[in-house]
């Protein structure tokens, strides 16, 4: 199942552990730790602060009963932010950044694993075989292609595109 607060936890050590490492945009100290979750949020993420030695500065956004943030909080304090518009603006442009990256991740994820599992059915391909395919075309091109043009395709054999033509056939007459 789901679990947030270990997700937070993950992301926020992987992020720290990069801090001097010169990794591009990783390797910079920030100057804040913004999260998308109040109290307990800060307070799961807290101590990995503290055990790496990091002093930066953490609150966690206080949601209302529309989900939108009405403060800011250190785990002890809460900050009230809703009459301070530029303030509020800039913290929900931040909640909203975040729940996009989020779900625009989640997307992809799930649109990578229905794509590679799809086309890992087909007799002869495997995942390489699948990156290939989907580097040379979108799975809507690959599922209207005829077998010569996929057979253009370097590291797949007449075999393998006429098992895929074949495969999109199957599927696609039993839609």
């Amino acid at each position: 199942g789901r679990d947030d607060y270990a997700s937070m936890r993950e992301a926020l050590t992987r992020r720290i552990s990069h801090i001097g490492d010169g990794t591009a945009s990783l390797g910079d100290r920030p100057d804040l730790i913004l999260l998308d979750g109040g109290d307990t949020h800060v307070g799961a993420v807290k101590p990995i602060l503290k055990s790496m030695e990091m002093d930066i500065p953490l609150f966690g956004m206080v949601k209302d009963d529309y989900h939108k943030t009405r403060a800011i909080t250190d785990g002890e304090n809460e900050i009230s932010i809703a009459l301070e518009t530029g303030v509020y603006a800039f913290v929900y442009n931040i909640q909203e950044e975040a729940h996009r990256f989020a779900y625009l991740n989640s997307q992809n994820s799930k649109l990578k694993s229905l794509t590679r599992s799809s086309l890992e059915n087909i007799p002869g391909i495997g995942k390489k075989k699948a990156k290939l395919l989907l580097s040379a075309m979108t799975l809507s091109e690959l599922k209207l292609a005829a077998a010569e043009e996929l057979e253009k395709i370097r590291g797949i054999s007449r075999k393998d595109a006429e098992n895929i033509t074949e495969y999109f056939r199957k599927i696609g007459s039993n839609d």
